[in-house]
């Protein structure tokens, strides 16, 4: 009987040097290997991030560096646009190298893991061949692979993927010939989960022990709001939102701070995450403030939305118009004037 097949790492790209993660909180320092983006292939080097504007707020990026440097898969926990894959990318972008993202769903199959079969017609006639997944394709070549949502697929396919916790580093093919796929050195994991244990994400089933065990837990969180403006501020710029007023990104970021106290309770089933608040700053360029919060969560129950949709009437949005948000400084969440009161009604005599 034929032994299975042993797929050994590939010969891809150049190392050039190494990038040193420091701590924020001491001088602690992880250090990853840096390549040369041009030493990919063009397969490779179209998904090498060029750029990162991630604005680290608790350490984040040392974690999860000093995890893949000691070989282990970091599990980002945190509500849906708090940043999770956001971080992995920045990981790929500070060390030059393929970025990819792994989806997974109460929908996903085994094959999502390891690959599938498909007929073809040849000049033969239909022939039948195999298809590596996404996963299984870079897992032997350098990069980093962000498997989003773990806790979300079902437990056949987490018994499938759970090779690539081990010290092992191995991915069986069975579905396919029994191949075994070595991982690559520089191939890191990092995977990505809701928390099952909040309202909004009602559903999802812990994972097992032989998961938790085998995953580093991190937890990512929303942004203080004066990290969120720096944010905004680099997101407006970026993208040119040059009729957006310093002032309506104040209030956006206040909103969102009063969304998300309203969300910790009650059960307001959304999240208020920085990717939403992003949505609703870039609404702003082209839409008054009621429409863009609508652009955003009207997706929901009429009542939950017109809960949401308060929010806005809170606030004087058209109480300053300058300076624009692309002209402010990073300091202008910090600076920006408290709202007046509402004046009281003068009692009638």
């Amino acid at each position: 009987m034929d032994e299975p097949m042993v797929v050994h790492p590939e010969v891809v790209g150049k190392v050039v040097g190494e990038v040193e993660v420091k701590s924020r909180l001491d001088n602690d320092v992880a250090r990853l290997p840096q390549y040369d983006p041009d030493s990919f292939p063009e397969s490779d080097r179209v998904k090498i991030p060029d750029s990162s504007g991630f604005v680290d707020t608790a350490d984040l990026v040392y974690e999860v560096a000093a995890d893949l440097a000691r070989g282990r898969v970091p599990m980002l926990w945190g509500p849906s646009g708090v940043g999770k894959t956001y971080l992995a990318q920045h990981l790929a972008y500070l060390m030059r190298v393929p970025f990819e993202r792994i989806p997974l769903g109460e929908t996903s199959e085994r094959e999502d893991v390891t690959g599938h079969y498909e007929l073809k017609q040849t000049r033969r006639g239909t022939e039948t061949f195999w298809v590596q997944s996404r996963l299984a394709r870079g897992f032997t070549r350098p990069g980093v692979t962000c498997i989003d949502e773990w806790n979300a697929a079902p437990p056949a396919v987490l018994h499938v993927a759970r090779p690539i916790l081990d010290d092992s580093n191995q991915l069986p093919l069975d579905a396919w010939d029994g191949r075994v796929l070595l991982k690559h050195a520089h191939r890191f994991l990092i995977a990505t989960g809701n928390p099952d244990w909040m309202p909004q994400y009602a559903g999802l089933m812990p994972l097992s022990e032989a998961d938790n065990d085998r995953l580093s837990h991190i937890s990512v969180t929303w942004a203080p709001p004066e990290v969120e403006a720096q944010i905004v501020l680099a997101h407006a710029k970026l993208n040119g939102l040059d009729r957006v007023s310093a002032w309506k990104a104040v209030l956006a970021i206040r909103t969102w701070e009063d969304l998300r106290e309203q969300i910790k309770t009650s059960d307001l089933p959304i999240t208020a995450g920085t990717r939403s608040l992003l949505n609703f700053v870039e609404c702003l360029q082209y839409h008054p403030p009621k429409k863009s919060i609508a652009k955003v969560y009207q997706r929901m129950d009429q009542r939950s939305y017109a809960e949401v949709a308060s929010f806005i009437e809170h606030h004087d949005w058209n109480l300053y118009t300058d300076p624009k948000l692309v002209d402010a400084d990073t300091g202008f969440y910090l600076s920006a004037p408290a709202e007046p009161e509402p004046e009281e009604p003068a009692d009638d005599e």
